[in-house]
């Protein structure tokens, strides 16, 4: 394996502000984005996604940004390929002098490039229903990353209860944004049928649900809500199982992040060591809700 290189990782929970962050650093920095999102590589699945594309050409300066709108939704994509297309990047970007940015919140797809994984090269086939998937023999030969990630991971911290808050506001402000035309005109205008938009999860599963009429609006916003919140969840036990086997992350409240981040990249991009974290998600507990 050739030498390290050294990248930004920005993360956090869903509704946290992550793309704001990441876009922040990488124009003080002189970086570009690389996404570390599952979902975002597909075309048209935007506002379900939260790409925040306005985000990289804010203040008008626009900072480029990688793995996003790559793929239509009908392509079969995986960690895999992923993982390929991510260290891909990050060399290309690293070899031009530029900072690495990682943004998202898919915590395995995270995981996978910070560890390195070596994944075997033939993919899946597509799931169909009542079909067993077997992977297919023959295929190139098991992936193994080129380089090693010196990662400085941050992530945007928020209460859990606040979390919960800027989720449903979030949801909100996308349902008024357009997200159910959205996968409408995914389904009746790019042909994507509901079973493969039910794949997708969240968003795109309650809602194809709704335009089946499984649901109603009140049903399917109710029950989305109550998902999202779930999935943050989900995200905060596998930061925790991140840290529990090693991977640093230094969580900044999100009032301050801005200038914290900056004083900790200026001293990681210059060799120089870092404090302990100040925060651990493994040292917080809430408590089991009363409501």
């Amino acid at each position: 394996m050739e030498h390290s290189r050294k990248v930004l990782v920005v993360t956090g929970p869903t509704a946290t502000g992550k793309t704001a962050l990441a876009v922040r650093l990488a124009r003080r920095f002189d970086g570009e984005i690389v996404s570390i999102d599952s979902r975002q590589v597909y075309r048209g699945m935007d506002l379900g996604t939260g790409k925040d594309l306005s985000e990289y050409t804010a203040d008008g300066s626009p900072v480029p940004y990688h793995l996003i709108d790559i793929v239509d939704p009908a392509e079969e994509y995986n960690l895999a390929f992923f993982v390929r297309d991510a260290f891909a990047a990050i060399g290309d970007i690293a070899a031009r002098g530029k900072l690495p940015v990682l943004c998202g919140g898919s915590t395995l797809y995270l995981d996978a490039l910070l560890r390195g994984y070596e994944l075997p090269g033939s993919a899946l086939p597509r799931y169909v229903p009542g079909v067993p998937r077997e992977r297919q023999k023959g295929g190139a030969p098991t992936f193994q990353p080129p380089f090693r990630l010196d990662a400085l991971t941050i992530g945007v911290y928020f209460p859990r209860e606040t979390v919960r808050d800027r989720i449903e506001k979030r949801l909100d402000d996308r349902l008024e944004a357009g997200m159910i035309e959205e996968v409408r005109q995914l389904h009746d205008r790019d042909g994507i049928d509901y079973d493969r938009l039910e794949f997708f999860g969240l968003e795109y599963r309650e809602i194809a649900r709704y335009l089946q009429g499984q649901l109603t609006r009140e049903e399917m916003r109710a029950e989305l809500l109550n998902r999202i919140r779930q999935f943050a969840k989900r995200q905060d036990g596998f930061f925790r199982k991140m840290e529990r086997e090693g991977i640093v992350i230094h969580w900044l409240p999100a009032a301050e992040a801005g200038k914290a981040a900056e004083a900790l990249l200026n001293d990681f991009l210059a060799g120089r060591p870092l404090p302990p974290p100040q925060r651990r998600m493994i040292d917080i507990f809430y408590g089991r809700r009363t409501s």
